[in-house]
């Protein structure tokens, strides 16, 4: 199985985000994570409703900590301006996405970053899990 390892640093909202996206549109093979370098306590209200009003359903879970296994495991690693602060291995392996947060953002917004996150899980899936998938076979 192929894993594509999203990170930020609260794992709260953009990585999450991310990772639902990803998940509920990935090809056969892949699957997405999502982990922070220093997790908040709990993941952002909008996230439910973001994803929801998308026909996404976030399941129950907390923000954890990313660790040099699953950046080991991980196929891709795609940060949101923290791929420095990731364990060893990430910067081979990663880009960094330069999406903002939810801090201060209206709901209007909010929507805004969820669906440009939409569009790049598209791109990412487009141009590196389909050539990848298809190196493979």
């Amino acid at each position: 199985m192929n894993t594509v390892l999203f990170v930020c640093i609260e794992n709260s909202f953009r990585s999450i985000l991310s990772e639902e996206l990803f998940n509920a549109k990935a090809p056969e093979g892949w699957h997405a994570e999502s982990a922070g370098v220093n997790p908040g306590v709990a993941i952002n209200p909008a996230v439910k409703d973001l994803l929801s009003e998308v026909g996404i359903t976030l399941p129950d879970r907390v923000p954890r900590l990313v660790t040099p296994d699953m950046v080991s495991r991980a196929s891709r690693v795609i940060s949101f301006s923290c791929l420095d602060s990731c364990p060893i291995g990430a910067k081979g392996k990663g880009e960094d996405w330069e999406v903002p947060g939810a801090s201060g953002k209206t709901r209007a917004q909010l929507c805004e970053i969820r669906d440009e996150l939409s569009r790049r899980v598209d791109d990412l899936i487009r141009n590196y899990c389909s050539t990848k998938e298809m190196a493979q076979i």
